[in-house]
């Protein structure tokens, strides 16, 4: 996991606020319990996403994240088209004043069609298929610690020359259980990923490491370019 950073100045943002301001879905309005009396999170929303300055708003997201999911790093596009999820940090059920706002908005991935069909594999064990579900969908209307609009997180997780992903903390671990980031559809992808690199001198994972730090010239990170730089850090000597 890794901090994204946010842009609140952007004409985006600023329009986007004005239009919940307008609808009295912003933060202000919303904490008070008259307004839109007996409407849920979860009910807001649905006029939220249908909101002309919304949809502009996840543009402004997926630039901001590098085109990768907010917490695993997978690519949020398969195979050409942006697939994602609006993921609410503070989950919508319980903190419906923050339903529409920028600040508690990230994009988590969607579910690949080999996931949909492993989950759909009855031959496996229920507790095997549950490990093909993780971020936004295993979060739910749970709450975590790290999140990636805190700094923190980047120092709460790392991940092995397996791909395996371990915590600094107790809070760290419940985080990965409730965002299903041990899962074994993860794991796999991010082995694959780090296979590689076994195979490249220490000049040339140098290099690829300082590339994987800035996104491309489409402006978008490589698949889980946060796991395979801790991988890179880890074949390099210690100096």
């Amino acid at each position: 996991m890794r901090y994204i950073e946010k842009h609140y100045d952007t004409p985006t943002v600023i329009q986007h606020e004005l239009e919940l301001k307008n609808l009295n879905l912003d933060e202000a309005s919303l904490r008070n319990p008259e307004t839109h009396a007996g409407k849920s999170g979860g009910q807001l929303y649905e006029t939220i996403r249908d909101m002309p300055t919304f949809s502009v708003l996840k543009e402004q997201m997926y630039s901001e994240q590098g085109g990768v999911c907010c917490y695993c790093g997978m690519k949020l596009e398969y195979p050409f088209n942006p697939q994602y999820r609006v993921e609410h940090v503070l989950p919508k059920e319980t903190h419906r004043e923050l339903v529409g706002e920028y600040k508690n908005l990230l994009l988590s991935c969607r579910a690949t069609k080999e996931e949909v069909a492993l989950r759909a594999d009855t031959s496996k064990p229920k507790a095997q298929r549950k490990g093909y579900i993780h971020c936004d969908e295993a979060k739910g209307s749970q709450e975590i610690t790290y999140s990636p609009l805190n700094r923190a997180c980047e120092n709460a997780f790392w991940y092995d020359l397996k791909g395996e992903i371990h915590y600094n903390d107790e809070e760290a671990k419940k985080d990965i259980k409730t965002l299903g980031l041990d899962g074994e559809y993860l794991n796999k992808r991010r082995k694959i990923a780090i296979l590689s690199l076994l195979a490249l001198s220490e000049d040339e994972l140098i290099a690829f490491r300082d590339g994987l730090r800035h996104p491309n010239s489409e402006g978008k990170f490589a698949e889980f370019y946060f796991v395979i730089i801790d991988a890179i850090n880890q074949l390099l000597p210690v100096v």
